[in-house]
């Protein structure tokens, strides 16, 4: 019986052993989870500290979670991970000076959006005056022309008489002062206009240099952003070989993608050389809203 005994426990052991060399995130497991769950290969983890700080529920991360291990189940077809509100693993999010930091970049993006969004605004309505100026101007040009023209006949017909020598009626008199009162009229009118069309004109140039100087406002400010905010590292998330913590995250989708990236990580994963993988150690490339594994993840879990 003793044999018995200790042959199955032999065996047990080796069973153990082997199980743990050929899928290493069974070490994150407890023993109480592995003899529990002996044909079970997952890591299982839970929810452990959540700073008030991020905004976010148990439940959020929770689902958030769930999704970042849907990432490896969809991309191995494998079921590698399982939520254990027991589990010894834990994901923490811990609010730091990089959440700070996260925040005043998202801060500064949405002050760039929103000048870009001003921008563009402004650049779309100078440019519907601009237009508009320019049937002006053309209609402006036609009346001109049509005053001249009026000028040079009135002109003509008061050249013609004196040459002629004739004494004028006084219906003919007042036909040519009513005709010299019209056209004094007229370009009372044509100023006018002109100087209205002038003075949009001048609207339009301080219009111009106002964008023109908002634009390089902006260019500057983008700069500056360019250089205060470098692409986001995975040393915002960590994993320690008993806990995931994660530092800092910018949306529900970053956050997504940033556990996924530290689970593969317990998974004995260590970072590869494509911008577009899981484990790339930059979150830069990568399609956070629709991200799936890439060869180069799949080649590093194999």
């Amino acid at each position: 019986m003793r044999f018995w005994l200790l042959v199955a426990l032999i065996v047990f052991t080796a069973y153990f052993l082997m199980q743990r060399m050929m899928y290493p995130q069974l070490n994150h497991n407890s023993v109480v989870d592995r003899l529990s769950h002996p044909l079970d290969t997952r890591l299982r983890y839970r929810i452990g500290d959540v700073d008030p700080r991020f905004n976010l529920s148990q439940d959020q991360i929770k689902t958030l979670s769930q999704q970042a291990a849907d990432i490896w189940h969809l991309g191995t077809m494998k079921s590698l991970f399982v939520y254990d509100p027991n589990a010894q693993l834990s994901i923490n999010l811990i609010y730091d000076e990089r959440q700070a930091e996260s925040s005043a970049r998202k801060q500064e993006i949405r002050i760039l959006e929103n000048t870009q969004q001003y921008t563009q605004n402004e650049k779309q309505r100078v440019q519907q005056i601009q237009s508009e100026l320019d049937l002006a101007n053309r209609e402006l040009e036609i009346q001109k022309t049509n005053y001249q023209t009026k000028v040079d006949q009135y002109n003509q017909l008061i050249n013609m008489i004196n040459q002629s020598q004739q004494n004028l009626s006084p219906y003919q008199r007042q036909q040519l002062e009513q005709q010299k009162e019209q056209l004094t009229i007229d370009q009372s009118q044509l100023k006018q206009q002109l100087d209205a069309y002038n003075q949009k004109v001048n609207d339009l140039n301080r219009q111009v240099d106002q964008l023109n100087s908002i634009n390089q406002q902006f260019n500057q400010s983008v700069d500056q952003f360019n250089t205060r905010f470098q692409p986001r590292q995975f040393d915002k998330g960590v994993f320690d070989g008993k806990s995931i913590k994660i530092y800092e995250f910018e949306s529900h989708d970053d956050l997504r993608v940033t556990i996924a990236h530290e689970l593969g990580h317990a998974l004995g994963l260590k970072h590869n050389t494509d911008p577009k993988a899981l484990m790339y150690p930059t979150m830069k490339d990568q399609d956070l809203q629709n991200f799936k594994l890439t060869t180069a993840d799949l080649a590093m879990l194999k």
